[in-house]
């Protein structure tokens, strides 16, 4: 079956289309990026910021025209963090609804699932228990499985967005800032251990943070190269010491992609603090992630 699945998330809006044959991505047609910030200001006012929308509006645009192009029998939009905590939420439903978009907004706990099952759908079938860390603009999801079975899994408002908002008034980026920011990332990590309550074996990282700095570091994207490369703890903390003394602009000189490069920094004190939590030294990257999943959704729907 070909679908059409999309991944409206608080910073990035994701666009697949593919063939989905029992469970797995059996042929890509596109697979789109853009970087939207939909959750821009959202902490504050509750609401879409206009400007948030017109950027919406003016990318499901595009990718309602290469869903148009690609004719797939089934189309799906999931909207997730921002979605759920904007009180003028119809006003995307309105833009998707003009453009053929159904679209859902989905709670923490469905994303945890389709998260899951869209990250782990690349891997070969393993006994390790894993735990896939999904780093959005305005929340993060916590999810540990075994194979592609989910155990457990939750949703915390710790985005990468969200907290620049909140923590990093300025980049470079003084020290006390990075401190305030690292100290709540792992008072919210503790109690996800704890609700998550389960050893781990390895840790994969989904979504722009990681990826973007794997990019960085090969000096382009190539899908093959990033999915299964492994970033250290030591690696990590060498992100963080440059990107704390760079600018915005030198950030991207670094390779890190405009609309990315100004809140990569916190994105890095998720990646770290994750790891200090759960003991690990390093961290499984993967491009999979929510839209896959909703590939993956629309199919068991229908058979």
């Amino acid at each position: 079956m070909k679908v059409a699945a999309l991944d409206l998330g608080s910073n990035t809006f994701l666009c697949l289309i593919c063939d989905v044959s029992q469970g797995k991505i059996a042929k890509i047609y596109s697979d789109e990026v853009q970087v939207v910030r939909l959750g821009q200001g959202l902490s504050s006012s509750k609401k879409f910021h206009p400007d948030a929308l017109a950027r919406a509006k003016k990318t499901l645009s595009e990718f309602a025209q290469s869903i148009q192009k690609h004719k797939p029998d089934q189309v799906l939009a999931m909207a997730t963090s921002a979605a759920r905590d904007a009180e003028n939420k119809e006003e995307l439903f309105k833009i998707c609804e003009d453009l053929n978009i159904p679209l859902e907004i989905i709670s923490g706990e469905q994303e945890a699932q389709i998260t899951y099952s869209g990250s782990v759908s690349g891997m070969k079938s393993s006994d390790a228990k894993t735990l896939v860390v999904d780093i959005g603009g305005g929340s993060t999801e916590f999810i540990v499985g075994l194979g592609p079975k989910l155990i457990s899994g939750h949703s915390q408002n710790i985005g990468c967005v969200r907290l620049t908002e909140k923590f990093i008034p300025t980049q470079p980026t003084d020290l006390k800032d990075i401190e305030a920011c690292k100290i709540e990332i792992l008072k919210v990590i503790q109690q996800s251990k704890q609700k998550l309550n389960s050893d781990i074996h390895q840790i994969l990282a989904v979504a722009g943070t990681p990826t973007a700095l794997v990019t960085a570091e090969l000096g382009g994207f190539d899908p093959a190269k990033i999915d299964g490369y492994q970033l250290t703890k030591n690696r990590l903390e060498e992100w963080l010491s440059k990107l704390s003394q760079a600018s915005i602009e030198e950030k991207q000189n670094m390779g890190i992609p405009v609309g990315r490069a100004d809140v990569i920094l916190v994105g890095v004190l998720i990646l770290l603090a994750t790891l200090e939590v759960f003991c690990k030294d390093e961290i499984i990257v993967s491009t999979r992630g929510v839209r896959y999943g909703v590939a993956i959704y629309m199919e068991s729907k229908i058979s």
